[in-house]
């Protein structure tokens, strides 16, 4: 596992129909880091402009997200993450949010298995 070099996990929570204008905005990066997406749901306070939230027993409504996530060098994060605010910002309450958090180890799985011992399975 490396800790050589700081490395950031940028988490973002995009609508669903953003997906094609963040994964172009990614791809335009001259060091193109990779990302995963996963479908989440969730619900927001509402404190943004426009009203307050009240909950209630009765309310269940969730709103569908996308959640990007993606490890990058921690000189890179600032870019990414305004690339992908951009991209994903429609103006409406709900656009969604991007924040970071430090990675203090990491390594790819196929370079940890080329330097471990063989197992016998």
């Amino acid at each position: 596992m490396s800790t050589d070099s700081e490395m950031i996990l940028v988490t973002a929570l995009i609508r669903p129909y953003m997906e094609e204008h963040v994964v172009q905005s990614l791809h335009d990066l001259a060091e193109f880091p990779g990302f995963t997406f996963t479908a989440v749901r969730g619900q927001g306070r509402g404190r943004g402009q426009g009203g307050s939230y009240v909950s209630s027993d009765t309310d269940l409504t969730y709103h569908q997200f996308l959640e990007l996530r993606l490890v990058c060098r921690s000189e890179l994060a600032g870019e990414i993450c305004d690339r992908i605010a951009s991209a994903a910002w429609t103006g409406r309450k709900g656009d969604g949010v991007v924040f970071t958090t430090p990675v203090h180890t990491f390594a790819r799985i196929r370079e940890i298995g080329r330097h471990s011992e063989k197992r016998d399975d």
